[in-house]
This record gives C-alpha cells, structure tokens and sequence, in this order.
C-alpha cells in the first residue's frame, strides 16, 4: 500500500472521480490540492483538502512530499484565454510541482495527458502536453506513468461544447471506432489510475487506447 498520495487538479473531471472512489483506509493519507474547497468530499474527512491559489507553488512543498502525485491539472485554450495562459496551466505548472515532489522524495508521478500528445506536433495543444511528457520524463522519477485517452464522458463543471459535440457522436458509435480515439468514462480512468498505483510498476510507462480500459 502506497502511504501518501497527492491529487493536483482536484475539481477537475477525472481528479474529482479519482478522489470519490478511494476507500477510508485505502492509503494511509491522501492530500488534494485544490482551489477551492469540494463540498461533495465533505464525506470523506480522510482526505485532506489543500487550498492553495496556485501563485506561490512552494507554499504547497508540505502536501507534495508524498509517495504518489497524480496531476489531472489541465485546461482549453478558451478557458485559459491565451496560449501563454494554457501554456503556464499545462505545462510550466505541473512541471514546477513534478520537480518539487520529487525533491521531497516522491518516486511516482501519474500525469493525464491527451492522445495525440507529440511534442513535435504541428497542432498547438498537442504539442504543450508532449512537451510537458518530455519534461517529466527528464525530471527521475523511478516510476513514471503517461495516460493518454480521447474524449472523456462524464459531469463537467465547466462546459466545453467541442467535447459535448464530439460525445454525442462518437458515444453511440463507439464499438465501431479504434481503440485509440474510443471515449471513456471518467470512473474508468480513475479506476485505472487506482490500478496503476497498486500495482507499483516501475519505469515510464505510456497508457493509451485498449490499455486504459483494461
């Protein structure tokens, strides 16, 4: 059993299902750095809410000296409002926070990417979170894992109508469409990330199309 485990982008789709399937006694303490209190945890006090404003990335070293991170942290550019703002919000922020978990000793770093991340690509979004694999990659932690899935179903607090579109069509035809761009649920790629954790492996490893369903 891992002993401490850190979320970085609570409130967010995945990090927020993430949080609501751990059991009391699961892992002896869980921290979610957030900002903002979440009232629907208000149930599990085991889990410790860390509000932060994300200015002062050092004043939050005490939550990330943990033996697990997983960062759900991500945004559009519509919500960031720049490419700048996506960059700092997808990039520069997660890798301050990987570097400074890992100064703490933390020895797994479990990142949600997005197919198609390249950080050669042409495509702008595609290329922020290739970087910031490719970054994460050089900062040693023994065990590094890469989830990288397509459209993701479940309750959004923020809307984003390019993914709603994409759901409505993609959803009932998905036993016809690869494995690589199926949608999946949010409870799925919370279970996995539960999976990966307990099962300690070691490396980098890259999870994408079949693997994150299984």
């Amino acid at each position: 059993m891992s002993s401490t485990i850190t979320v970085i982008g609570s409130t967010g789709l995945i990090g927020l299902e993430f949080l609501s399937q751990i059991t009391e006694g699961e892992y002896q303490k869980v921290n979610a750095i957030t900002r903002r209190q979440i009232t629907s945890l208000s149930g599990k006090p085991f889990i410790h809410q860390a509000v932060h404003n994300f200015e002062d990335l050092e004043s939050m070293r005490g939550e990330l000296k943990s033996d697990v991170l997983v960062c759900t942290l991500g945004t559009t550019i519509k919500t960031a409002g720049s490419q700048e703002r996506f960059i700092e919000i997808d990039h520069d922020i997660p890798l301050a926070l990987a570097k400074i978990a890992h100064e703490e000793g933390c020895n797994t770093f479990i990142l949600v990417s997005s197919m198609g991340a390249d950080a050669n690509s042409s495509i702008f979004y595609s290329r922020v979170k290739g970087q910031l694999e490719e970054a994460l990659k050089a900062v040693g932690f023994p065990r590094l894992h890469i989830l990288r899935p397509s459209i993701l179903l479940g309750d959004r607090q923020e809307s984003r109508p390019g993914e709603f579109v994409g759901k409505l069509i993609m959803q009932p035809l998905s036993f016809l469409i690869p494995w690589k761009y199926k949608p999946i649920q949010a409870s799925t790629l919370a279970a996995k990330i539960r999976e990966i954790i307990a099962a300690e492996k070691s490396g980098v490893r890259i999870w994408s199309g079949k693997n994150l369903f299984h």
